[in-house]
């Protein structure tokens, strides 16, 4: 498959992203053994050197050859802010200058020995997001280019370098649209999900996407071990399509009969995420309709305060959301309780350094 023309960074190729197999096909065009690949791979990803040279269990020579033609670097952390929450935002710089945001969050729960009991990686898979959503930050950037998936493991990487304690999950909410990068996304979870690498085990990662109906079915029919999250904030189509233009192409109707089609295919349910908008998409009828679709296969329901995006200047209908007040916000959750729904709340983790959901825009001063 060719690679956009605005994919395309310029600069020396990366090693980081590529997976076992794509190091044995390198290996073999440089007239090197297999193994050596899997010395390679190892030493990226098990060991999670940062510098050719440090691999010393590599030829010198090969080593050279490798350093002359390929890069190590995909991210460069450039700041680490720290939220009251033990939330922590990452800005990271990319080879061609671009930036990019990711987020690790702690439960607030801790176990018996003060930890938090889960540590989520918010990851990041485009520079900006073309899909236009009104609640999003990221959608004000526009889009610039999918990541590699050099970059996408890279994020993993250089966090977990930084945390005291293990990553345990990995989402895919960060910033862009995971399913207009499918193939560079599923290449970095190749990784990430790999029992070698001991990173993150499948059913801890978790692809989001605002609806984009061929990456769903493509996801089904390949069988995919990680979980599915669909962006859905509305259950009309009028309402959907005023908060997430992607939804004229996609329709509400035909999303509906894809989650579908991919229960079937994979004996897997979905998430549903739902913020909630003051007398927008909060009322009993809504209430009806959400449950209604949740019911038509296993699904959890996953509330989601609305995080105000100011600090970006929205116009138009993107500055007339107002978060569902709170006595309107447990409401709804009750009465979805009391229709048989699976209902979880998704918690405000880094407000205060514009980390929380939605809110991903290269804020806070850098």
């Amino acid at each position: 498959m060719a690679i956009p023309a605005r994919d395309i960074v310029k600069g020396p190729p990366e090693l980081k992203g590529l997976t076992r197999g794509a190091l044995e096909q390198l290996f073999l065009l440089l007239g090197e053994k297999k193994y050596r690949a899997h010395q390679l791979y190892d030493a990226l990803y098990i060991n999670r050197l940062e510098s050719i040279d440090e691999m010393v269990v590599l030829p010198a020579a090969l080593r050279a050859s490798l350093s002359e033609t390929y890069r190590m670097q995909s991210v460069a952390l450039q700041q680490i802010q720290h939220s009251d929450d033990g939330t922590k935002k990452f800005l990271f710089e990319l080879y061609d200058g671009r930036s990019i945001e990711s987020v690790l969050i702690p439960t607030e729960k801790l176990d018996d020995a003060g930890k938090p009991y889960r540590l989520t990686l918010c990851v990041s898979t485009q520079v900006g997001c073309n899909l236009g959503c009104k609640f999003c930050a990221t959608a004000t950037l526009n889009l610039a280019r999918n990541l590699t998936a050099g970059e996408i493991v890279d994020q993993y990487l250089q966090a977990q370098a930084h945390s005291e304690e293990k990553i345990t999950n990995l989402v895919f909410m960060g910033m862009g649209e995971p399913m207009q990068n499918y193939d560079n996304v599923m290449a970095a979870v190749e990784i990430f999900t790999d029992q070698r690498t001991d990173m993150i085990v499948p059913r801890r990662v978790t692809i989001s996407t605002a609806g984009l109906i061929p990456g769903i079915m493509r996801m089904a029919d390949e069988g995919k071990l990680i979980k599915l999250a669909v962006s859905l904030h509305a259950t009309t189509q009028g309402v959907r399509e005023k908060l997430m233009p992607i939804a004229k192409k996609y329709t509400l109707s035909q999303l509906g009969d894809a989650l579908e089609y991919y229960y079937r295919k994979t004996h897997k349910g979905v998430t549903f995420e739902y913020i909630l908008f003051d007398g927008l998409n909060d009322g009993p009828d809504d209430v009806k309709r959400l449950a209604k679709l949740a019911r038509r296969f296993p699904s959890r329901i996953n509330i989601i305060p609305f995080h105000q995006i100011d600090f970006t200047a929205p116009v138009g209908f993107a500055a007339e959301l107002r978060p569902t007040p709170p006595d309107r916000f447990e409401w709804f959750l009750a009465q979805l309780r009391a229709e048989g729904a699976n209902v979880i709340v998704r918690s405000s983790s880094g407000l205060d350094i514009d980390a929380a959901c939605g809110q991903l825009a290269l804020s806070g001063g850098h």
